[in-house]
């Protein structure tokens, strides 16, 4: 059985399902700075010791945490994507990618830099939000080389820029007045709708290859992901 870095020790069944499971809902709830070890213990029906023979520290089990959502974040686009009968499109992509952030409060807060969840940790560990662009960089580098996405604007800064606006499109509700906002699905169909028409060659091609190429850069992330968790 696996071991996790900094543990000698094997986990009982089951035990290192509910302290992820507790530890997720109690770091959603309050945030890292404001959830103590204790609380995930009690939270999980597990000792305190129980927690550290799984993991050294409280950062390391947030870690944990955070991976884990990001996978199954990746599984839940997945899924979205692989569900939808459509060809393939940019604006299928955005729209999603960014609903399933939405739907997970912690991954929302990683992609928001909501600093009640995560307090200092991001400026810590940028890891994951690293890994998101430097895939998405090479997803979209193997897409212009199939045709499936114009080649006149760099991927890294395509990457770059889909991730800023993904960045905005999320945390625009907390930004803008109230009275300003509109529906979250009706911004997630415009942007995309934008994103086609800025991004797809004047002649898309090869959309079967593009469709391919995400579920496959979907699915490494994944794998990447629950390695790390």
């Amino acid at each position: 059985m696996r071991t996790h870095a900094g543990t000698s020790q094997s986990h009982p069944s089951g035990r290192l399902s509910r302290l992820l499971e507790a530890a997720a809902a109690l770091f959603a709830r309050w945030g890292f700075d404001k959830t103590s070890v204790d609380d995930i213990a009690r939270e999980a029906g597990i000792s305190k010791g129980g927690v550290y023979l799984e993991f050294p520290t409280k950062e390391a089990l947030f870690k944990a945490v955070v991976h884990r959502e990001f996978a199954r974040y990746a599984e839940d686009w997945l899924r979205r994507f692989e569900a939808d009968p459509g060809a393939w499109s940019f604006a299928r992509m955005v729209q999603h990618s960014i609903a399933a952030v939405n739907a997970n409060p912690l991954v929302k807060a990683l992609v928001t830099r909501d600093q009640r969840i995560y307090g200092n940790f991001l400026q810590r560990d940028p890891e994951l939000l690293g890994l998101a662009v430097s895939m998405r960089t090479e997803l979209f580098g193997q897409m212009q080389q199939v045709g499936a996405m114009r080649e006149d604007i760099a991927a890294p800064v395509i990457a770059y820029l889909v991730s800023v606006i993904g960045y905005g499109l999320v945390a625009g509700a907390e930004m803008i007045p109230e009275a300003h906002r509109v529906p979250f699905e009706d911004a997630l169909r415009a942007l995309g709708l934008l994103l086609d028409r800025g991004l797809s060659p004047p002649r898309a091609a090869h959309k079967k290859a593009a469709r391919a190429l995400l579920i496959a850069m979907v699915e490494k992330l994944r794998t990447a992901l629950l390695g790390k968790a």
